[in-house]
């Protein structure tokens, strides 16, 4: 896992995958860019994606759902088809294609509606915003094209994640040599990790560690790196001088909390 794909994640697992020419051309901000919301069986929830097209020309988007995988490597996979459980069929959005002024928000509505009866889960999936570029111009040999996911949870009736530690190891990021931790969620939703750690190195500095945002979903195993900095400068990381000693309490879920106390050793 690499710092750009966790600080991603943080961002809120939104995903913008693009073709191969000029892609700066996609001019489109999106707000917020993750949901997580709740609702109970047969009753409707609905909230708003807001879209800022940035170019001095209108421009011409297609939206749909999609269902999505997260990968062990923290990449997303989307999937026009129905996965084995997809909770899509639950869900509306107001159109499917969509032109934006410049500089005037958007405001794009959904909504989902589990059924009456619906067992707890939780359901996820994407909506996806793609632009309609027009035909390439002379001597571009491809159209332009790019397009992003804005992940959607909903929890349906009383489900949670349960978080626990199953084992710790130092790993290499971005280059570095990094305190990850394996955290297992035994729960019925995805949880993340949040908080910071107090660290003390091998030449006895003292370090601020926060652990990554990555979500964990439920019945899933995840490895969590625990980034470094010196306190009070959580924007710049630093390198860690093994073995590094790390204790604290990090949070997940409405209540729970994980106490950590750790040594970590190449």
């Amino acid at each position: 896992m690499t710092r750009r794909a966790a600080l991603l994640l943080a961002a809120g697992l939104a995903a913008l995958t693009m073709g191969t020419a000029a892609q700066a051309q996609f001019s489109l901000a999106v707000s917020p860019p993750r949901f997580e919301l709740s609702a109970q069986p047969g009753e409707r929830v609905r909230d708003v994606i807001e879209l800022t097209h940035r170019d001095t020309q209108p421009g011409a988007y297609k939206l749909k759902t999609s269902d999505w995988t997260f990968r062990p490597d923290a990449s997303v996979d989307f999937s026009d088809e129905l996965l084995p459980g997809s909770c899509r069929p639950w869900v509306a959005i107001e159109r499917r294609e969509l032109s934006i002024t410049p500089g005037r928000p958007y405001r794009f509505r959904f909504e989902v509606t589990p059924p009456a009866g619906t067992p707890p889960t939780e359901c996820r999936f994407a909506v996806m915003i793609e632009g309609q570029q027009p035909a390439a111009a002379p001597g571009v040999p491809v159209a332009l094209g790019a397009r992003i996911g804005v992940i959607v949870y909903v929890a349906v009736g009383d489900v949670a994640p349960v978080l626990e530690l199953a084992g710790t190891s130092v790993q290499t990021v971005d280059g570095r040599a990094t305190p990850v931790l394996k955290i297992r969620n035994t729960g019925t939703a995805h949880g993340r990790l949040a908080g910071f750690l107090s660290g003390t190195d091998a030449g006895g500095t003292e370090l601020e560690l926060q652990a990554s945002t990555t979500p964990i979903m439920a019945g899933e195993t995840r490895e969590i790196a625990l980034l470094a900095n010196k306190p009070g400068e959580s924007e710049t990381a630093v390198a860690v001088r093994f073995p590094i000693t790390v204790r604290g309490k990090l949070e997940w879920g409405k209540s729970g909390s994980m106490p950590i106390n750790q040594r970590f050793a190449p």
